[in-house]
């Protein structure tokens, strides 16, 4: 068996430096790598892939355990944000201020945990997800990125996502994403007796039932998904039959089929 270096593990997610779940899943990897957390310092749900340019981030390291040694900041920006500058800057040199070359003897990430999120992030929701933006950002860095999100509204699977984290790092199944390729990983409302186990899926397209009511002036959104009428094959269809999804996402989005369309469609101006 390859004798490897300690697993670097980056952890970020969107629920912020008081999540419980990041904080359980940062405890459960320390026994296997060396961890080190970058979320926001308050809650940053549904921000999609946003990102701070205009105005300057403020960083500061927290403690988030007693008795784990995990290396913890909070920022003022997005998830985005912080696993950006995780990766661009903090990778490299560290806290240091003073440019390229001139900072502490750091080693790189070999892969991003975004989560652990309590909410579903499969299908369409992933579009939103500030979650699903972090794994998606290490992508864009060459770091093996995965998103890790609960559907239930209680922390009945948490174990299970822990379980298959620290089986990711031990058996360095993060080496096997592609370059550019970015998982997200959904757990359902189960229990350990109900759970299905695995299944590799495609992403759902189906949309929201978006409506908004009108309370004291102001529109409220509201919907949820159709999970039943999703392709049998597809993350939001299996995640409501008590499967954890794990999907593939790129980060290429283009669509190969329409560059030629668009080049007959040139040739006629």
């Amino acid at each position: 068996m390859q004798d490897y270096p300690k697993t670097r593990v980056l952890i970020a997610n969107d629920d912020g430096i008081q999540s419980g779940y990041m904080l359980a899943l940062a405890c459960a990897l320390v026994p296997y790598a060396d961890v080190c957390v970058f979320v926001p310092e308050v809650e940053q749900s549904g921000v999609g892939h946003a990102f701070t340019v205009r105005r300057g981030l403020s960083v500061k390291k927290v403690k988030i355990a007693e008795n784990a040694s995990i290396e913890a900041y909070s920022m003022s920006g997005t998830p985005a944000d912080c696993v950006k500058f995780a990766l661009g800057h903090f990778a490299t040199h560290g806290l240091s201020t003073e440019g390229a070359g001139s900072g502490l003897d750091q080693r790189p990430f070999d892969v991003c945990f975004s989560g652990v999120n309590l909410g579903e992030n499969s299908g369409v929701s992933s579009l939103y997800s500030g979650t699903v933006a972090g794994a998606r950002e290490a992508a864009l860095w060459g770091v093996p990125g995965i998103a890790l999100s609960l559907r239930g509204t209680t922390a009945n699977m948490l174990e299970t996502a822990k379980e298959f984290a620290v089986k990711v790092v031990k058996d360095r199944l993060f080496e096997r994403i592609p370059v550019g390729v970015f998982w997200n990983v959904n757990f359902p409302k189960a229990t350990a007796e109900t759970f299905k186990g695995y299944k590799a899926t495609k992403m759902a397209l189906g949309m929201f039932t978006d409506h908004y009511s009108h309370e004291n002036g102001l529109w409220q959104l509201d919907g949820d998904k159709l999970w039943d009428e999703q392709p049998k094959d597809s993350d939001d269809y299996l995640l409501n039959q008590g499967y954890a999804t794990i999907t593939p996402h790129r980060i290429d989005q283009t669509d190969e089929e329409s560059l030629e369309v668009i080049s007959e469609m040139i040739e006629e101006i």
